[in-house]
């Protein structure tokens, strides 16, 4: 595996930070740019002048994950791993370590464990985490001479503030732009939703949304029947991760999918490591479609295939907004875009995954400010009908030009923008999308002995027009994806009813 030069260029800027004398750095890089690649080629630098590397990650799934990617690397016969569970190799230049394992370890004063004492590199995966007090007990054990590399997409703490009290310089790598530009991240496409939490007087404890509280206002019947219905429509044929309020919010959303027949499974914090690792390799070939979430997935972890998230929580955090988005970046086979579909409002507040940031160790009050603030006029919109969000007069999704954009729209001060409305054209879609949807509703409607008017019925209510040249056509088995398209259909026309029925038209 070789370097990127956008890695090589931020490796090396970390040297000569070093060289001028800051023995504490951040390495900022946005979600999928590699952190763990970069880490590897740090490691082969100090291995070359006889040096030790102990790299500190907070959970299993990174600790397995940085063990690959050193392996990828060329560095698996130095490497070593010393968590519970695992058998630990203490001869090895390069100690992977779980911090939980290595705190008790350390307290120990065993003498197998001395040389963790005198490592001539930490690097801190996830550095926004090292203001806890576990990570003092490892951090504070060290001399001056020890050299600090934290490694996060988002370096600010829990509470928005900077991590000065840590690190003396933060080493920023390539925007997400560039990156998407280049072929290294893929193009996303953001979307709202027609149900939406009240968050107006949600209190804020720790520079964020009061999770309790917030998990009340945000799991109710209607918002979470939503969340499966706007994911039908959108996306249902994507790998898709939902980060979920709460663990009743989560196991209500699995419920809610499993009894419309998606593969769905919920993971939290109380899940058994051998579970939560055999769901997660199920996920990653694909045999289970969605997996919702509590805390676990929303800091690096890394699986490619994923193309849609669905953000079920309301935040003011960016530091965790943008964790939890990008877990979708990464190109993977077959993979030419991603969705996030948001139904916390988090977007209206903060901005889209894919906006730029300038990072600050000393923030007193956030850690953070945009790199291009979008102009007032620039307001987030959303298409009424396919709900794509985007800042402009223009829908990226349907070219559809917003009405009355020449006049004064009102915004805030602070970018907290109210969502604008707009009839909107249906996306487009290739010749070779429609006619495997056509096959798919001939195999459904010879299956279920429909009338023969049936596929062509249901193809123009997906594209609007009749289909042509497409009657000789060979059936095929109908994809998850279509069927979760019918079960969208059904749940909007059961609404449609139901409506009707209150109102006293039917």
């Amino acid at each position: 595996m070789e370097l990127r030069n956008y890695q090589l260029s931020v490796i090396e800027k970390a040297r000569q930070s070093i060289a001028e004398g800051n023995k504490s750095i951040i390495i900022q890089a946005t979600c999928g740019a590699g952190k763990t690649i970069i880490s590897s080629g740090i490691c082969e630098g100090a291995l070359q002048k006889g040096k030790k590397v102990l790299f500190l990650a907070p959970r299993r799934e990174l600790i397995f994950q940085a063990i690959n990617r050193f392996a990828d690397y060329g560095l698996g016969d130095e490497t070593a791993i010393l968590m519970a569970g695992e058998k630990p190799d203490n001869n090895k230049p390069i100690q992977v370590a779980s911090v939980w394992t290595y705190v008790r370890r350390i307290q120990l004063e065993d003498p197998a464990y001395e040389w963790f004492h005198n490592a001539d590199i930490i690097i801190i995966d996830e550095c926004h985490g090292s203001v806890a007090p576990t990570y003092e007990k490892i951090l504070n054990r060290y001399n001056g001479n020890t050299i600090k590399i934290g490694l996060s997409a988002t370096p600010a703490r829990s509470d928005g503030r900077g991590l000065g009290k840590i690190y003396d310089k933060i080493i920023s790598a390539v925007g997400i732009e560039t990156l998407t530009k280049e072929g290294f991240l893929i193009p996303v496409t953001h979307y709202g939703a027609k149900e939406t939490p009240d968050i107006k007087g949600l209190k804020v404890k720790m520079g964020d949304f009061d999770k309790h509280e917030a998990e009340k206002r945000i799991n109710t019947e209607p918002l979470v029947g939503d969340i499966f219905d706007n994911w039908a429509k959108i996306a249902p044929e994507r790998q898709t991760i939902i980060f979920a309020q709460g663990v009743k919010h989560s196991k209500h959303i699995r419920d809610t999918f499993e009894r419309r027949g998606v593969s769905i499974r919920h993971i939290d914090s109380h899940t058994p490591d051998d579970e939560r690792a055999d769901i997660l390799r199920q996920f990653e070939n694909g045999d289970i479609q969605v997996i919702t979430n509590v805390g676990i997935l929303d800091q690096g972890y890394d699986a490619p295939i994923v193309s849609c998230i669905v953000l079920a929580v309301i935040t003011r955090h960016i530091g965790r907004f943008l964790q939890m988005g990008g877990r979708c970046l990464r190109p993977y086979p077959g993979k030419t875009d991603a969705v996030i579909i948001d139904h916390g409002t988090n977007i209206n507040r903060l901005g889209f995954i894919t906006d730029e940031y300038v990072w600050d160790l000393n923030g007193k009050e956030k850690a953070w400010r945009k790199k291009n603030p979008r102009k007032k006029e620039k307001k987030i919109m959303e298409c009424a009908e396919c709900r794509a969000m985007f800042s402009g007069h223009t829908c990226p999704q349907c070219s559809w030009e917003v009405p009355d954009w020449g006049k004064k729209i009102e915004t805030t001060d602070d970018e907290l923008q109210e969502i604008t409305r707009g009839k909107t054209k249906k996306k487009v879609f290739t010749m070779e999308e429609k006619q495997r949807f056509y096959q798919m509703a001939e195999y459904q409607r010879r299956m279920k002995n429909y009338s023969p008017k049936y596929a062509n019925a249901i193809y123009k209510e997906r594209f609007g027009v009749w289909p042509r040249g497409l009657e000789d056509v060979s059936p095929i088995e109908p994809d998850r994806g279509f069927i979760n398209y019918l079960k969208h259909k059904a749940i909007a026309y059961h609404k449609s009813r139901q409506k009707q029925e209150a109102n006293g038209s039917i």
